[in-house]
């Protein structure tokens, strides 16, 4: 790893600093909104059998996709308006570094997410189904303010990747510990 002069320490605990700030904002957040969406009462009766729980674990995987489609749109239109309309020419990628980024970072975490949902569900009884919507509310919500504060700056990233990826990070911690409690441990 390349030596830092002491100038470029000082510009790094500032970013550090910054980005220490975005995920306690973002923790906030996750908790708000995590409380307001169990508030929202969930018909219990359309989600009884894990077949069911799947089913309407997929439907709010569509929510989730949303931002995948929105960013899709992103790089159409700096494609459309920019010279970067032929990427084979070339010469204006540049142009559409951003929203590649964003694009890409966006099906990455959908990934994840997706993929944390899906495990989630079924350890999931028809009571805590409303975890699913929660952490679609937190992901869709997350990438919108990802792709915001991305563009502002690339420093402003931290706060909507946060509220992506920590409910993302926790689905992951609470399923492996499931899987490892019953397949491993056998409780």
């Amino acid at each position: 790893m390349a030596e830092m002069n002491d100038k470029e320490k000082a510009e790094h605990q500032k970013l550090l600093n910054w980005v220490y700030k975005e995920f306690a904002a973002a923790a906030v957040v996750i908790g708000v909104v995590y409380y307001a969406v169990s508030l929202i009462p969930l018909d219990v009766e359309t989600v009884q059998t894990p077949c069911d729980r799947l089913v309407f674990a997929l439907r709010w995987l569509f929510i989730s996709s949303l931002p995948i489609v929105f960013a899709i749109f992103g790089v159409l239109d700096v494609r459309g308006n920019t010279k970067a309309i032929d990427p084979i020419k070339g010469g204006a990628e540049n142009l559409v570094e951003l929203p590649n980024r964003i694009l890409r970072n966006t099906i990455e975490q959908f990934s994840l997410h997706a993929v944390g949902v899906l495990a989630l569900t079924t350890y999931l009884d028809e009571r805590s189904m409303s975890n699913i919507r929660a952490l679609v509310a937190l992901f869709f919500l997350g990438r919108i303010l990802f792709a915001m504060g991305y563009k502002s700056s690339p420093s402003n990233r931290g706060f909507g990747f946060a509220i992506t990826f920590m409910p993302t990070l926790v689905t992951y911690g609470y399923v492996l510990y499931k899987f490892v409690t019953t397949y491993i441990l056998g409780f």
